[in-house]
Parts: C-alpha cells; sequence; structure tokens
C-alpha cells in the first residue's frame, strides 16, 4: 500500500495493522520469543506493554574513515541486480510427480503470493494442491486447518509465519506427512519439518545491508531512529544485525529503537509514535523500518508534523507502498524482498525430500536481496507488487530440476 494514505483509507490502514497485530500476537503465544542473535549491546528496552525507546551515542571521535570506506565497499556488492539463485545444486533427477501438497494459508499479502506461488509450482511438478484458510487470530482455527489438511492424505503440509507447535508437528508426522515452513524464526529444522526458508539469518543479512547503506550514505554521521515490534523474533534479527553493523564501523554514529508493542501495531500508532521520537531526538537524520508495510503513513505524519524532508526513510522488505516512495522520491533506500521466491525454495525443499538429497539448511534460509533507491528502482522487475529478482529465478530452479 501507498504510504501517502488519505484519511478515507484509514479505516483500511487500521484493518491491515489488526490484522498483522493478530499475527504477531499468535506468534508470541506459539513460540518462546527470543531473538535470533544477541542484542546490539547499545540497545535496550524497557518492559513490553509500552512503546519504548533506547539510544546509542557511540564514540564522539568520529566514525573512521576506514569504517566508512568498508560500508561503501560492501554496499556495491548490493547495488547490482541479482542475477543468481541461491541454491546450486541439481536434483539427482527430474522429481517424481503425483504427489499432494495442502498449504495453510492467511489473507496475508505475502502469503497469498506464497500461496498463489505453491499451486503454480504444483500445476509444474504435476502435484496434487489445496489451500485451507486459517485465522491466525484464532489458534483454533489453524488446528482445525491441520485436521482438514490431513484428510486429503497430503506428503507435505506447508504453512508461512506461524510457529509451529509440537502437537502439530506430532498430528502431521502421525498422519506420514512432513512439514514444509517458510517464515518462521527461531525453528528447528527436524523431522517432520524437512525446511524452512527465509530465516532469521535473511533478516540479519538485510539488516547488514541497510546498516551499510546509512553509514555510507550518512559518511559516518547517521543518526537513526528505528522502528522494531520485538514480539515478532524474525525481526529482531534485522534490528540486532543492524546496530551491531552498524556499531562495528561507525563507532560515532546514534541509533535508538523505538519498541512498538503489539496493541500499539493494532491502533495504528506506529506513525505517531515515530514522529514523538523524532521530536526527542531532534539531531536524527534517518528512519528506520523493520518491515515494509510498518512505514504505512510516515511521510503524512511526517509532514502533518512539519518534519517532513528533515529525515531519510529507509527499511527492510520493499512493498509496494514503499516501492512507489521510492520512485517518486519521498524515501531512501530498502532492501528488495520477494515473497514470491519462497514457493520455489519450498519446493526445492521438497523435491530433495523425495530423492532422499541433503537439503542445504544455509540456502533454504536466504533469499537474493538488493538495496534499492530511486536510482535503480525504475530498473528493478516487480512482480505482485514486491521485487522480484532475479527475474528468470523459476527458470534456474527448473534447470535444477531437470525441468526445462
Amino acid at each position: 500500500m501507498n504510504p501517502q494514505f488519505r484519511p478515507a483509507h484509514r479505516d483500511r490502514r487500521h484493518r491491515r495493522a489488526r490484522q498483522l497485530a493478530a499475527l504477531l500476537c499468535v506468534i508470541a503465544i506459539g513460540t518462546a520469543v527470543a531473538a535470533c542473535g544477541s542484542s546490539s549491546s547499545s540497545n535496550s528496552s524497557n518492559s513490553a506493554g509500552s512503546a519504548s525507546s533506547a539510544t546509542s551515542t557511540g564514540s564522539t571521535s568520529g566514525a573512521s574513515s576506514g569504517g566508512v570506506a568498508i560500508a561503501d565497499a560492501k554496499l556495491k556488492q548490493y547495488e547490482a541486480t541479482p542475477t543468481k539463485i541461491v541454491q546450486t545444486q541439481s536434483l539427482t533427477s527430474a522429481p517424481p510427480t503425483g504427489k499432494t501438497l495442502v498449504m495453510l494459508g492467511t489473507t496475508d499479502p505475502g502469503n497469498v503470493v506464497i500461496q498463489k506461488g505453491l499451486a503454480e509450482m504444483a500445476k509444474l511438478a504435476h502435484w496434487n494442491y489445496s489451500q485451507i484458510s486459517y485465522d491466525p487470530a484464532n489458534i483454533g482455527t489453524f488446528n482445525a486447518a491441520i485436521d482438514s489438511a490431513l484428510t486429503k492424505h497430503p506428503d507435505y503440509v506447508a504453512e508461512a509465519g506461524l510457529p509451529v507447535t509440537s502437537q502439530a508437528l506430532q498430528k502431521v508426522q502421525s498422519a506420514g506427512a512432513k512439514w514444509v515452513i517458510t517464515a518462521v524464526c527461531p525453528v528447528t529444522v527436524k523431522p517432520p519439518i524437512i525446511a524452512a526458508s527465509n530465516g532469521c539469518s535473511n533478516d540479519a543479512e538485510m539488516g547488514r545491508v541497510l546498516a551499510y547503506y546509512f553509514v555510507s550514505d550518512s559518511g559516518g554521521k547517521g543518526n537513526a531512529v528505528i522502528e522494531h515490534v520485538p514480539a515478532y523474533p524474525v525481526l529482531t534479527a534485522f534490528t540486532s544485525a543492524f546496530t551491531a553493523t552498524v556499531k562495528s564501523l561507525c563507532p560515532s554514529c546514534k541509533t535508538q529503537i523505538v519498541n512498538i508493542t503489539i496493541p500499539d501495531l493494532a491502533a495504528g500508532k506506529i506513525p505517531s509514535l515515530m514522529v514523538s521520537a523524532l521530536k526527542t531526538n531532534p539531531d536524527a537524520n534517518y528512519l528506520v523500518f523493520d518491515y515494509g508495510p510498518f512505514a504505512e503513513g510516515i511521510n503524512s505524519a511526517l509532514n502533518a508534523a512539519g518534519l517532513g524532508g528533515k529525515v531519510k526513510i529507509i527499511g527492510q522488505a520493499a512493498d509496494t507502498g514503499a516501492i512507489a516512495a521510492l520512485k517518486n522520491g519521498q524515501q531512501a533506500a530498502w532492501t528488495g524482498f520477494d515473497p514470491g521466491y519462497q514457493p520455489y525454495a519450498m519446493f526445492d525443499a521438497m523435491f530433495r525430500d523425495q530423492e532422499g538429497m541433503p537439503i542445504n539448511e544455509t540456502e533454504q534460509a536466504l533469499q537474493p536481496t538488493q538495496i534499492l533507491t530511486k536510482s535503480n528502482i525504475n530498473s528493478v522487475n516487480v512482480k505482485d507488487g514486491f521485487w522480484s529478482e532475479p527475474a528468470d529465478a523459476l527458470s534456474q530452479f527448473k534447470t535444477l530440476w531437470h525441468m526445462q
């Protein structure tokens, strides 16, 4: 969605926020919430239940030119559009046909893209595919969806975003099926889970990439206010990597994390909370978001507060609104993320499982990414509202699968 929302769009924006918040609530309840990697020592947070912030002032001697030079060099590796998929090893033969996959899905836009991709991949592989919906705000519907899925006698059950309980794992395993999951963090990959794509390491990589941009673009003089929803562990992987990388390359740079609670997210308060944080940190020159949709409405909020143009807006996982804002110059930089890549990775894992081949967990957890700015946003491939590179990713996977 376009961050430049109008008042008539407020109800839709709040429904979207409530939907995201409901999913986060389920995630917080369904697993022990733990950061993927230790938090930077420059950050701290107050008790849960209210928005909080913490500031790191770093050294006053100024950022070393060496750190900026390193950031410049590292960033160049992510400026070019990716041309290769992460997976590298070919299958021993073309995958078998006639298998059955059931996806447990929600109405979240990214989840819908995954559902679409899995359906298309199943058709390509001549597999049976069906999708059963559940409400992420009601764990009972998730359990019911599993029961419905198992009546179809699937070989695999797929799920995105919701941590799978031991009960759910056992239920699927007892039915002779296996789990393939994505966007779940942290997770232990062991039977009946065969693979977990788009994991903590993927968000951590995007955190480092955005840190390189921040240090480089600011010339070692950056002061960032960072939006963060700590109830979502995979996002902590991003913020931890971002702040740790900034600290290592730019001791004089400053970072301030604003922790957003689930109630505040549901109430659509992110723009107002970030504006308040900027008012208490008048020297801040960057505003960082840990997820594209969370930046919705921020430009309007900044303009209304007389802060428009004061800070550069950057973040991870550009969505439709962020891409539009990059094109019109309202926002400065985002990392590219493609939910459409996840179905390819998930089928790659299932194919390898069928052939008894090892599944590379490191490759499964990662996806291609790129630093997106106004200078290159018009030249990249966009599909289903998201950055989508390599544009020929499916063709490359089909070569690995002997399906060309």
